[in-house]
C-alpha cells in the first residue's frame, strides 16, 4: 500500500495535468516555431507617432478581412506578435501649373515612406519580417497602402507552401 506522501504527490501531479489539459481545451496560445503555425496574431506597436498609430489601425483593419488570421486581444493570447516601425514624409509636390515653384493651392504632395515589420514567436524569435514602400501616394492613403502590402505578404507567408505533386 502506497504511503500518504506518495498519494499526495500523485494527486498534485494529476491536478497539474488536469489544469494543463483545461488550458489547452480553452484555446491557450501555443508556441509557434514557424510562420505557417501562426494562427493568432497580436499587432503591437509600430512607433509613437500619430502616423504610426494610424498605420497600426489600418494594419488591424486589413488583417480583419482575412480568414488566415485571428487577431488576439493581448500578446499573451497570441501565437505571435507583429511589431515594427515606419515613417511617412512628403517628398515633394506636383501641380498642373508648370510655373508654380512653391507649394500652393494647386500643389499636391508626393509622399514617401516605409513600413518594416517583424512577426515574433512566443520565445521572441523572428518568424517572418518584411519591408514595404508606398506604391502610390494619394493623400491619406499611404498608411493604408503600406498596411495592405504587409497584410498581403503576411497572409501568403502564413499559408503552408504548396509543393507540386
Amino acid at each position: 500500500m502506497p504511503s500518504l506522501t506518495s498519494r499526495s504527490r500523485f494527486s498534485a501531479t494529476a491536478a497539474h495535468l488536469l489544469a494543463a489539459v483545461a488550458l489547452l481545451a480553452h484555446g491557450a496560445p501555443q508556441s509557434a516555431t514557424s510562420v505557417t503555425q501562426v494562427k493568432r496574431i497580436f499587432v503591437g506597436s509600430l512607433g509613437t507617432t500619430a502616423d504610426a498609430q494610424a498605420t497600426r489601425n489600418a494594419l488591424i483593419s486589413a488583417l480583419r478581412k482575412h480568414r488566415e488570421v485571428v487577431l488576439a486581444d493581448s500578446p499573451d493570447r497570441a501565437d505571435a506578435v507583429l511589431t515594427g516601425s515606419g515613417e511617412v514624409w512628403v517628398k515633394g509636390y506636383y501641380s498642373l501649373n508648370p510655373r508654380m515653384r512653391t507649394p500652393g493651392e494647386d500643389a499636391h504632395p508626393i509622399y514617401g515612406g516605409f513600413l518594416s515589420v517583424e512577426l515574433k514567436g512566443r520565445q521572441n524569435e523572428v518568424l517572418w519580417s518584411y519591408l514595404v514602400t508606398p506604391r502610390r501616394s494619394g493623400p491619406g492613403e499611404v498608411g493604408r497602402n503600406l498596411a495592405g502590402q504587409i497584410v498581403k505578404k503576411l497572409c501568403e507567408a502564413l499559408l503552408p507552401a504548396k509543393h507540386p505533386v
